[in-house]
């Protein structure tokens, strides 16, 4: 006999289907999570521009996370409603420039690229420095590129990071 066990729950105002929905009993645990990924993005930013001005960047909502299987079957209008709503011509420059836009995935293939985390400080002959966090971040990631520039980010957070934060 078959009972309903409610271990799985729906939701559904995600817009992918690919995607799961976690969430928190209270909103002490939404917020430490929160926080503990805002902060891990603002270093995975400062490490993939470092050396170079630091761009804007915002997140979008969760919800609206796709993946690419969506992108078969979203219309257009998701992408000016979400990542070029406020595209614009930069007058100094006449270049394009938006805000670049990320989202937090667990989904390893949104995320295929790792940068191998290594000290600017490593000269070969000295023995690297665990305590030196200066290098490139060890953070998986996936872009979403216009023209050759990135203007989306999928960041790769594990679950198990996640839940140690809340803990």
């Amino acid at each position: 006999m078959r009972h309903d066990t409610d271990i799985i729950g729906i939701y559904p105002e995600q817009l992918s289907g690919y995607v799961p929905l976690i969430s928190f009993k209270t909103e002490g645990q939404k917020q430490a999570a929160e926080n503990y990924i805002t902060e891990e993005v603002d270093v995975f930013f400062a490490k993939i521009f470092y050396n170079q001005k630091k761009p804007k960047y915002q997140p979008i909502p969760y919800s609206q996370l796709i993946t690419e299987k969506d992108f078969k079957i979203v219309d257009i209008e998701y992408f000016y409603l979400n990542l070029f709503y406020d595209l614009m011509r930069n007058p100094a420059t006449h270049k394009l420039e938006s805000t670049i836009k990320w989202c937090i995935t667990f989904d390893v293939k949104c995320a295929p690229i790792q940068l191998a985390w290594h000290s600017p400080h490593y000269k070969g002959s000295n023995p690297p420095n665990p305590n030196d966090e200066t290098g490139l971040p060890y953070r998986k990631f996936g872009t979403i590129d216009i023209n050759g520039y990135p203007v989306f980010y999928y960041i790769h957070f594990t679950l198990q990071e996640i839940l140690e934060v809340i803990k």
